[in-house]
């Protein structure tokens, strides 16, 4: 039964901690493990790492040990049980021999050359939310448990339409299933490779059209878009004043424009720029509309017009659970039970939003949105309870 969490290039070199604890065992049990304990320090020719300062190619070093590995696992791992591997690495692009790649498609790629499909995952919250490096950060908190079997020696073509078509089906009950379960938006891409890598994996090939196979780099571009196509239509449910809201952000920013453009798009949701500006939502003064800063929504909870929006109730449940005089969780779950069924798109809100601030390097406004989506189980769990002792209250 094999459950590993590998190592990722010249992420940690265990060899040289090793040697910290290998001096005093070598002292103690040379004598006794002669073969073990042979030489001075650790053995860190064969460990599977990209050290400069060790190899000629350091990165050739790790792949092609990282593929070996994988092969021997396949060629040795009982069918009566699955093989968990353990994964942790953030989906960021890295200029890599002239071409761009990523900590995924190299395990991915390793894992299908070696004959494993992918029959399972499940994301695990594995990192404190109070470490260090998670503090004001967009740490990744989840690993992701990637559960393999042997493929088929006898595993079907695919095309890849009937790739896309597939993935297209499945993905997004998956993205569905994860978000449910409150899994934070920093994990979210991470968590989705599982799914969208079941449906590629379970074929011996993926073809295009000419007979060329369609790469695993390739298979995760198609994950990446179905998880952006799963995002729009989640902000496609969220009210207008919401909608405009996101999509002038991400043509804007906080910077003024032109009213004509902010009319257009308020058309498009079914909303008024006036309205918008009446709410506070924005600024429409002198021909130019400005959309409000996050740290502009306060303490007051009040709507100006109608019922609170999400992005109203998004930036307020922020404040409170952030800022020193907020109130924290229960002031959050208060704002949540006041908005009464509108509540849920605030998690909602928060996903979409957390994508456009991380490609944007806003740090501070993602690691906002990527906290209260974590901190939503704990907010929704009081604001049920608040309901409950009203309802209690008012039986009596």
């Amino acid at each position: 039964m094999i459950i590993t969490d590998p190592p990722y290039y010249d992420n940690i070199s265990f060899a040289e901690l090793s040697d910290f604890f290998y001096v005093w065992h070598r002292s103690a049990l040379r004598d006794i493990h002669p073969m073990l304990f042979s030489s001075i320090a650790s053995p860190k020719d064969e460990e599977i790492a990209a050290i400069p300062s060790r190899f000629d190619d350091p990165r050739q070093h790790f792949e092609y040990l990282l593929n070996k590995t994988l092969r021997l696992i396949r060629e040795r791992c009982t069918p009566e049980f699955p093989s968990s591997i353990f994964y942790a690495y953030k989906q960021q692009e890295e200029q890599r021999e002239g071409r761009t790649s990523t900590g995924w498609e190299t395990m991915l790629t390793a894992l299908v050359d070696a004959g494993f499909q992918i029959i399972g995952t499940w994301p695990m919250r594995t990192e404190r939310a109070a470490r260090p490096n998670a503090l004001s950060t967009n740490a990744l908190a989840t690993s992701v448990v990637l559960v393999c079997r042997p493929r088929p020696d006898d595993a079907p073509l695919a095309t890849r339409a009937q790739f896309l078509g597939e993935l297209a089906a499945y993905l997004p009950k998956a993205l569905g299933k994860l978000t449910r379960g409150h899994i934070a938006p920093v994990d979210l891409a991470q968590a989705a490779i599982g799914p969208g890598m079941e449906v590629y994996s379970q074929y011996r090939r993926v073809e295009t059209i000419a007979g060329e196979a369609v790469t695993v780099r390739e298979a995760l571009a198609a994950i990446n878009e179905e998880v952006a196509h799963y995002h729009a239509r989640e902000e496609g449910a969220l009210d207008g004043e919401s909608r405009f809201c996101a999509g002038w952000l991400r043509q804007h920013g906080y910077a003024a424009a032109k009213f004509g453009d902010a009319d257009t798009l308020a058309r498009a949701m079914n909303v008024t720029v006036e309205g918008l500006a009446g709410r506070g939502l924005l600024t429409a003064e002198a021909g130019d509309v400005q959309l409000l800063r996050p740290e502009r929504f306060g303490p007051d909870d009040r709507p100006r017009l109608g019922e609170l929006t999400a992005w109203e109730g998004l930036f307020r449940m922020a404040w409170h659970l952030w800022h020193e005089d907020g109130g924290g969780t229960a002031a959050a779950a208060a704002l949540a039970r006041s908005m009464g069924s509108g509540a849920a798109a605030v998690e909602r809100l928060a996903r979409i939003l957390y994508e456009h601030f991380d490609r944007a390097g806003d740090s501070a406004n993602a690691v906002r949105c990527n906290g209260l989506v974590t901190a939503w189980e704990a907010i929704e769990g009081q604001a049920v309870r608040r309901e409950e002792q009203a309802g209690m209250a008012l039986g009596e």
